[in-house]
């Protein structure tokens, strides 16, 4: 039988061409927890979701006060949590993010003791109308609470999950978010949130403890925010009440922002000033909605100014919002940046069109992403600025569009994003000489054969100090170098097609490794097996040369094992130059050497180029003759 089973096995991979190859568990190593998911048909070889996938569903009912002064969050959410499994579940794990500013937290660094609390209040829990017993029935570790059950929630079933909580959001370290120059929030991770359970791992509940990200189920959001009317409220989600909250002169200039590519200068410092932009009363309930996002985030100012805008993406309008502080060098710009950066994803690469109906960009530090909102810092140049705007909202295809798990592998999405908004830097810099990858090249030329070196399927928890170079360098070079393969046109398929399959999924590396297969139409494993599952790096050097009457052969070694492009510059002794240029394709078969044919003519200079090209030892790559 299990002979018979492997035939029609074989017999498929051969119909389907390069997808099937790929499958090869020979060629590329797969932990055994993916291995049994496509045993069970939750996976499938094709890069498709299996027969058998599932997926549960979280939906969040949230009403929450803030109080600005005192930084309090009091709140109150049910959760409709849908089992699609077919698994009984007899614990459930809730996230508690804010558990980072925790006294005796698990921490990547140390946050100081400024804004170090006793961690996130948990007032109750109710699950299916049963109080749980705080003391007997949950325990605490780092950012994950386990709630164990009496009754156990059934597979294929619809269950209700009740908590009171409150917590208060860090006023002097704003890691990720947080709170800048006393009265501007950025306020994400401040729900108890519920753990993904999939058909990986089961319950994903390794804690958070800084450096890597998340991995968040999908579900639809109904939010209620109570705050002092002297605030202005921006979020995930689309507000459902402006008109009671706006006076008349400021609904307008909303509607006409989401109507036209023009930007509107919603509220000005003239604006704060007159003390007229919401209603009269002592405080505002806010009311947002949003459908099928993995998290929702919100931002609340009583000085930021704010420019609003829209663009058209192929007859859909979406809302862009940029506010920020008057002092701030750059953010002036920013509602145009990320119009246009929206633009560029939309129709040039990925050229995914654009998946949220709304953008926000709050003016906090550093950069980071959010459904449907951004925080960025001011950047130290107008390149800057578009890159680290192109960046945070890049990241609204990965990791939210498509699901990934960015405490597994951050590098899907850092790496993705680290590369392409540098496209968009080239597209609208005014410097015309930026060259759009020397950075990331240098970034990974400088780490590459270091000891912080690890493949890339390493799980992110596992990098340690390694986790940025993981996260952001390496990854980001092996998608240039796969691009430069590729060109763009292929490369764009293999994103096109990955989100196409995994948009409101959890896909996992191998399910983008065989969708860009199958739009490459080839086994792409000799890329994939060198620059994500070993130890190694990219290293060209120039060998021996090899002097004939009529000819001269110059051999380029590939010492690290890595294949990338080869640049090769020459130039002869009377001044002639002679450039030679090939594919990462020639180290396909595994050869080490590649010998690259010149006219005779008495040299001056070789030079393997390490500025475009990655490679760990640049000194190797210039020969002065």
């Amino acid at each position: 039988m299990k002979k018979t089973i492997w035939i029609i096995i074989a017999a498929f991979f051969l119909n389907f061409g390069s997808t099937a190859i790929a499958q090869n568990s020979t060629e590329m190593f797969m932990p055994k927890q993916i291995k049994k998911a496509y045993e069970n048909g939750t996976r499938s070889w094709d890069g498709k979701p299996g027969k058998n996938y599932f997926q549960n569903q979280t939906d969040y009912q949230i009403k929450a006060d803030f109080f600005p002064d005192s930084r309090i969050i009091n709140g109150s959410e049910i959760i409709t949590y849908k089992n699609n499994s077919k698994d009984s579940l007899d614990k459930i794990y809730l996230k508690l993010y804010q558990d980072l500013f925790k006294k005796g937290s698990a921490r990547d660094w140390d946050l100081g003791p400024v804004d170090i609390h006793d961690g996130v209040d948990i007032k109750s829990i109710k699950v299916n109308g049963k109080t749980v017993d705080l003391s007997k029935e949950t325990r605490r570790n780092a950012t994950i609470m386990r709630v164990s059950l009496s009754d156990k929630i059934s597979p294929s079933s619809k269950n209700k999950i009740e908590i009171e909580w409150s917590l208060i959001i860090p006023g002097t370290i704003p890691v990720r978010m947080g709170t800048y120059n006393k009265t501007n929030f950025m306020i994400a991770y401040w729900y108890p949130k519920l753990a993904v359970y999939d058909d990986i791992s089961g319950w994903n509940n390794i804690p958070h403890t800084g450096n890597c990200e998340y991995y968040n189920e999908y579900g639809n959001f109904d939010v209620e925010i109570t705050v002092p009317s002297d605030y202005l409220v921006w979020s995930s989600g689309i507000l459902q009440n402006a008109k009671s909250i706006f006076t008349s002169d400021y609904l307008m200039r909303l509607n006409q922002a989401a109507m036209f590519d023009k930007i509107i200068h919603v509220v000005s410092k003239e604006d704060w000033q007159k003390n007229n932009i919401t209603k009269k009363v002592e405080k505002h309930t806010w009311k947002f909605r949003a459908e099928n996002l993995p998290d929702f985030a919100f931002a609340l100012s009583n000085k930021y100014l704010w420019d609003a805008t829209s663009i058209d993406i192929d007859g859909k309008r979406i809302s862009i919002h940029a506010v920020y502080n008057e002092n701030s060098t750059d953010f002036n710009e920013v509602a145009d940046l990320s119009r246009k950066s929206i633009e560029f994803f939309s129709h040039k690469t990925p050229g995914i069109k654009f998946p949220y109906p709304q953008l926000i960009a709050f003016n906090g530090s550093g950069g980071m992403e959010f459904p449907g909102m951004i925080n960025d810092g001011d950047a130290a140049d107008r390149n800057g600025t578009i890159y680290v705007t192109a960046h945070e909202i890049g990241h609204t295809y990965f990791p939210f569009y498509v699901g990934t798990n960015e405490q597994k592998y951050a590098w899907i999405d850092e790496g993705l994003i680290t590369f392409l908004p540098r496209k968009v830097v080239a597209e609208y810099t005014a410097d015309k000489d930026f060259q759009p990858y020397t950075e990331i090249i240098r970034s990974y030329n400088y780490y590459a054969g270091s000891d912080v070196e690890m493949p890339l399927m390493v799980n992110s928890t596992n990098t340690g100090q390694a986790y940025r170079y993981h996260a952001y360098s390496r990854s980001s070079v092996a998608f240039f170098t796969l691009h430069e393969y590729l060109g763009e046109d292929k490369f764009n398929k293999g994103l096109q097609l990955y989100s196409e399959r995994w948009n409101g999924k959890h896909p996992t590396p191998y399910d983008l490794f065989f969708s860009f297969n199958e739009a490459a139409n080839e086994n792409l494993s000799w890329f994939w097996k060198p620059w994500f599952f070993e130890l190694g790096y990219a290293d060209l050097a120039i060998g021996e040369i090899i002097k004939n009457s009529d000819n001269q052969i110059i051999e380029i070694e590939n010492k690290g094992g890595f294949p990338v492009q080869v640049n090769l510059n020459v130039i002869y002794k009377n001044g002639d130059k002679k450039t030679i240029n090939k594919s990462a394709e020639i180290w396909k078969s595994g050869v080490k050497i590649i010998k690259v044919e010149l006219p005779a003519g008495e040299l001056k200079s070789i030079h393997l180029d390490s500025e475009n090209t990655p490679d760990a030892y640049p000194e190797n790559n210039i020969l002065e003759l």
